[in-house]
């Protein structure tokens, strides 16, 4: 009887995990989106010379995320349904996914945390390329990069750097010459990492919770008692058993007034 309790608390807890995963799946997604649609990151990136690093940076961001998320979806429909047919296989199933999630939510967290710098110096590079070649007077297409990055990141310039341009209140429309660009963008970038970070603890702590739970209730599905024995026993034949389940009377003996024909 105890076991049996541990066994239903068990299901519980992993279909109950099941559902936050499947949120923070939907919020993976999200994130996602706000990756490839977010202002902030298609100016800079339309911004950048064709075949540079950021750009491969963020086509990998973008890859990353769809995977996670589809993964997670994926482990989720499969320990439901193994929940729910009690089944072995499909229990074993789930356990290998989980642990395969944990291996790319763990080397995700390592990126973002040993290559923040990287992607953080890889978006200024950028800005600085558009702020050196106004200052130049290279072109007119760099100008109206630079202002329309300034809309967005709500910043003017750099501390320290000069717009000595005749028109210099049009780069910095109603924009505080104080707010500056370098440290927005990098605010930009810190914020947007740190949910990303966030959102791959809380993915790791459930993968990991849901490896220890599919292994018990593998482990839980002795051979000769199934958890629930539903659909198990024979109504006409009581010869008829399933391989590795114990032999039920059949229903058809346990009706009163029984005659045999």
């Amino acid at each position: 009887m105890g076991h049996q309790i541990l066994v239903r608390v068990a299901r519980c807890q992993l279909l109950v995990s099941c559902l936050f995963i499947l949120l923070l799946a939907v919020a993976f997604c999200f994130v996602t989106v706000i990756t490839v649609l977010s202002p902030h990151f298609t100016i800079l990136i339309g911004a950048s010379p064709s075949g540079s690093h950021i750009r491969d940076l963020h086509h990998a961001m973008i890859l990353y995320g769809s995977s996670v998320s589809v993964l997670l979806l994926l482990t989720v429909l499969v320990s439901v349904a193994s929940v729910h047919r009690e089944s072995q296989t499909l229990m074993a199933t789930a356990f290998i996914g989980f642990g395969f999630l944990f291996c790319i939510l763990m080397a995700g967290l390592t990126w973002t945390q040993e290559c923040k710098s990287q992607v953080e110096a890889s978006f200024l590079d950028v800005y600085d390329n558009i702020y050196d070649q106004v200052l130049r007077r290279a072109n007119e297409e760099a100008r109206k990069q630079l202002v329309q990055t300034h809309d967005i990141f709500q910043c003017c310039g750099k501390t320290g750097g000069h717009l000595n341009l005749p028109d210099n209140h049009n780069f910095c429309k109603s924009r505080k010459e104080e707010q500056d660009c370098v440290s927005t963008i990098s605010s930009s970038l810190h914020i947007h990492l740190h949910w990303v970070r966030l959102l791959l603890l809380l993915s790791l702590g459930f993968t990991v919770y849901g490896m220890v739970l599919t292994s018990f209730l593998y482990f839980s599905l002795p051979r000769g008692n199934i958890w629930g024995r539903r659909g198990e026993y024979s109504p006409n034949n009581p010869l008829i058993c399933h391989p590795g389940t114990t032999q039920d009377t059949p229903l058809s003996q346990l009706l009163p007034y029984h005659s045999t024909q």
